[in-house]
């Protein structure tokens, strides 16, 4: 009789250093835990970068022009922001210069570090399969918390434990309801939403607020949908985006199902065209009478919420006209202001604010031009110029970096070598076009090509 051996495959030091890289992301705004281990979140990027680097000195690391100019861009739009945003903090005397300098501080070495890991063809596409699984984890645990929630009559006998949260936590008498309670298997309350006699737990998914977790959950969707094509984690991912019963999710949900329905196949046809112009189309009916947690019921029950964004936009708008050059970062500390973009726009200026829009959503010129990246990046940036203080956080400008690949032809060209370079390999990457060469990272970046808020304190 024939016996079976059971194999089993040790992860890769990249697979291992991407999960290392993903979780150290939770430590950083706008996750939960980002107001109180910013600083370990920094510091723990430079070393798990570091053993990646030196475990792939002597092999073969592919890149392509496409990510080495996307990084560049990132890194250079970042740069111009902080040249900018440094000199008027200074001269105008408003800003909390403290904390913009531990700001600059924080997202420099952040994008630097996590840049030189995502440079790396492998380690793009391995750290942002681990994210989008990471996060759509958390999402079934949402969608199991709260079917278990309604078998049970209540969530009470499913609590576990409380998670610090800065700023909520301590303002809370009762650990079960406060932001950061969680419960079985794996699920943060954020929140109980109740309109007349209807009660709704809100999840977050271990960010800071429910409408972030919304954000990252529908731009992590799209990658899915452009890439692996995982249907459990894709159902995880839209899942948890329902259970964050956010105004904005739901909307962003429909809307990144049209992207994906668009951008999905190798053209784009008239099916598809007409398809995604219905599901932005159904956008604003969702937003408005989605039952409860649409605006309509919301501004009866919850009106405080959009009036605060409401007051604070104008504030900012207001700012800009009379100083289109920007008053500096944290220069307004009023109640609310910062709460969205928009709402910075007289804190960092039209020149801060356009980078910023550009730095969110994904846009990239030359060789980064990427339709399927904008609208992966899309709900990013919807919701930080008007709903949430997401822009600037150093996980935005990591998940920037992000390569959206080609579908994978079904049949793949056998990699050649780069005359000129002992020991390389020409990268045949099967998702970039066809038109970028592909080099080890070690090549100058860009090179010719181949021929043949007060949130942002580290505490």
């Amino acid at each position: 009789m024939q016996m079976r051996h059971l194999s089993f495959k040790f992860p890769s030091v990249t697979g291992l250093v991407s999960l290392g890289l993903v979780l150290n992301l939770f430590l950083m705004r706008p996750a939960a835990l980002g107001e109180s281990y910013t600083s370990m979140g920094i510091a723990l990027s430079v070393p798990l970068t570091g053993l990646h680097v030196l475990h792939n000195m002597k092999r073969t690391r592919y890149s392509n022009a496409v990510i080495r100019w996307d990084v560049a861009t990132l890194l250079g739009l970042l740069g111009l922001y902080w040249l900018y945003i440094c000199p008027i903090s200074i001269v105008f005397e408003r800003s909390q210069l403290d904390w913009m300098f531990k700001e600059f501080i924080a997202t420099m070495v952040v994008a630097l570090a996590y840049g030189a890991f995502l440079i790396d063809e492998e380690a793009n596409r391995t750290f942002f399969r681990t994210l989008c699984t990471v996060v759509a984890v958390l999402g079934l645990s949402s969608v199991v918390t709260v079917a278990l929630s309604t078998l049970l009559g209540g969530k009470e006998s499913l609590f576990l434990f409380t998670v610090d949260v800065k700023g909520y936590t301590e303002v809370t008498l009762h650990q079960q309801t406060t932001t950061g309670a969680v419960y079985f298997p794996f699920s943060m309350l954020y929140g109980d939403f109740v309109s007349g006699s209807v009660k709704l737990d809100r999840y977050c998914g271990f960010f800071r607020e429910a409408g972030t977790y919304q954000a990252v959950a529908c731009f992590c969707l799209a990658y899915e949908a452009f890439t692996r094509r995982s249907k459990i984690i894709m159902f995880g991912l839209a899942g948890g985006t329902i259970c964050a019963f956010s105004s904005l999710g739901i909307t962003l949900l429909v809307m990144t199902m049209g992207t994906i329905a668009l951008f999905s196949g190798g053209r784009v046809r008239a099916w598809r065209v007409v398809l995604t112009a219905v599901m932005i189309g159904l956008a604003y009916p969702v937003s408005m009478y989605t039952p409860y947690i649409g605006l309509e019921d919301k501004a009866v029950t919850h009106g405080s919420s959009l009036s605060d964004r409401e007051d604070s936009i104008r504030r900012g708008l207001d700012e800009v006209r009379r100083n289109p050059f920007g008053n500096g970062l944290y220069s307004s500390l009023a109640t609310n202001d910062g709460i969205c973009l928009i709402a910075e726009l007289g804190m960092m200026g039209l020149f801060g604010f356009g980078c910023q829009v550009l730095l969110l959503s994904g846009l990239r010129l030359g060789p980064g031009m990427n339709w399927k990246k904008v609208a992966a990046c899309t709900p990013l940036l919807i919701t930080a110029l008007i709903s949430q203080p997401i822009a600037g956080a150093p996980m935005m400008y990591v998940i920037g970096m992000v390569f959206v690949p080609r579908m994978i032809p079904r049949k793949a060209r056998e990699p050649r070598k780069i005359a000129g370079f002992r020991g390389f390999r020409e990268s045949v990457n099967l998702f970039a076009p066809s038109a970028a060469a592909h080099q080890p990272v070690e090549s100058p970046m860009p090179s010719p090509p181949v021929v043949n808020t007060p949130d942002a304190l580290i505490t």
